[in-house]
Formats: C-alpha cells, structure tokens, sequence
C-alpha cells in the first residue's frame, strides 16, 4: 500500500515538473520588474496570503480548510501567469516581499477590498487557466495547503 502511495506521489511530482517545463517552453524572455501585471500579482498574493495567515487562526473545520485550499489556489494562480509572462526569482520573491510590507500598511478597510478584488481576478484567472495549468496551480496548492495543514494539526496537540 505504501508504495502504491509512494508512486502516485513521484507521477504527481514527474508530472508537475514536466507541466511546469512545457508551460515555460516558447515563454517569451523575462519582462522587467515594472509589468502591471508582476505589480498585480504579488498585491494579490500578499493578500491572499495575509487572509490564509487570518483564517488558520480560526478553529479548525473543513469550511475554514476548504477556504484555505481556495485561497492558496487564487494565490498560486497569480503567481503561475506571472511565471507563464516571465517573472523569476529573485525579482518575484524582492517583489513578493515589498507587497506584504504594503498589505501591513494599508487601512483595514482597504485590505478588505483588496482582498475582494484580487479574489475575483484570482477566479477569472483560474478560469483562463488550461486544464493542464489549472491542475499544476491546484496541485501545488494542495501540497502547501496539506503541510500547513500538518503544522496547524501539530501545533494544536502539542503540550
């Protein structure tokens, strides 16, 4: 049984890393760091990090844990058509960083909305996602959503 497990997880990872490479091939060259869009994108995954962190502090359920998994997902669509457009590391993680340094400074209010906007932006990119790339972005959300997840579980029966 542990194999069979095992192995699905390799084919999972095989075939995200080869989605990941056909994705990226034919990409045009890298866009400087001032693309709207790379702007867009890490304001929005900021936010919807921002609201992951606000909801793991709420008791556990599966409607807390079902949204967790949505926002990681919106998150992770953002930064894959940001990486599908050319944005690489270490401009995306600098870029990353400035955003959530202006999420913490923004009013309450302004977070919200912000969060609603990105939310809607985040779905409509989800849904110009081909399958194959939709797969890759839930994919790789579940597997970040799962490891939170453990830690939260973790936490939660320590002593």
């Amino acid at each position: 049984m542990w194999r069979m497990i095992k192995a699905r997880q390799t084919l999972a990872s095989l075939l995200c890393v080869a989605s990941f490479a056909a994705w990226a091939q034919g990409q045009p060259p890298a866009k400087p760091a001032g693309d709207p869009f790379y702007a867009e994108a890490s304001d929005c995954t900021a936010a919807l990090k921002a609201r992951v962190v606000e909801r793991q502090a709420q008791p556990r359920s599966a409607a807390r844990d079902k949204a967790i998994l949505s926002d990681t997902e919106l998150g992770f669509a953002f930064i894959g058509v940001a990486y599908k457009k050319g944005l690489r590391n270490p401009e995306a993680d600098q870029m990353l960083q400035a955003a959530e340094a202006r999420w913490k400074a923004l009013r309450k209010a302004d977070q919200q909305a912000r969060q609603q906007t990105c939310t809607t932006k985040g779905q409509q990119l989800m849904r110009d996602l081909s399958v194959l790339e939709r797969f890759v972005v839930r994919n790789r959300a579940q597997a970040r959503v799962d490891k939170l997840l453990d830690k939260d579980g973790a936490a939660s029966k320590a002593p």
